[in-house]
């Protein structure tokens, strides 16, 4: 918020009041732009520490968890016992961050404690080797994908004294981690 100051010099006040009421133009005035607010009193407030000490920090405002499927399958198990089946999937990675980059996504991820399976940027896939177990006489589908975070909220910078000096707003989303999951459809 910019408040304007308007102030005459104290040298400037006796000078227009020597001059008399006659002499007294607008000019006289001078006006300052301040990009922040001036205690009246001429005392300077201490911001108050947030943090610890120097560094970035992050106040998350929303954070989820959720499935992202890569594979999905319906398979069928018309025999009498339990059977196996192994698939070969890709999975997908990920890690993106809409500011900055390594830095920013590491604080996130460490304050939402969700693991980062890659570097911020990276979009890659990776091949796994999964095998469910089919009951008797059913149908499943088989399903394996990543579990993704999606969180947004403040990147904060710190001076050495923990007071905050900026404050941006910033999202993220990466996957965390494998799951492989089998659900049941129906009975034969």
């Amino acid at each position: 918020m910019k408040k304007k100051l308007k102030s005459l010099s104290l040298l400037g006040v006796i000078a227009l009041l020597s001059l008399g009421s006659s002499s007294v133009s607008a000019e006289s005035v001078t006006e300052a732009t301040y990009e922040k607010a001036i205690d009246p009193s001429g005392i300077v407030i201490f911001a108050e520490a947030k943090y610890p000490g120097p560094g970035t920090y992050y106040e998350p405002y929303m954070t989820t968890r959720e499935k992202s499927t890569d594979f999905s399958m319906e398979v069928s198990n018309t025999g009498a016992g339990t059977t196996s089946v192994t698939r070969t999937v890709s999975i997908r990675k990920f890690a993106d961050v809409s500011i900055g980059g390594e830095t920013e996504l590491n604080v996130m991820a460490q304050k939402v404690k969700a693991s980062l399976e890659v570097k911020a940027g990276v979009d890659s896939t990776k091949s796994v080797s999964i095998t469910w177990s089919i009951p008797a006489k059913s149908v499943y589908t088989i399903k394996a994908g990543s579990v993704v975070v999606k969180t947004s909220g403040y990147i904060e910078r710190a001076n050495s004294s923990g007071v905050v000096v900026s404050s941006t707003y910033n999202s993220g989303h990466w996957t965390t981690s494998e799951f492989s999951d089998s659900v049941f459809v129906r009975s034969l």
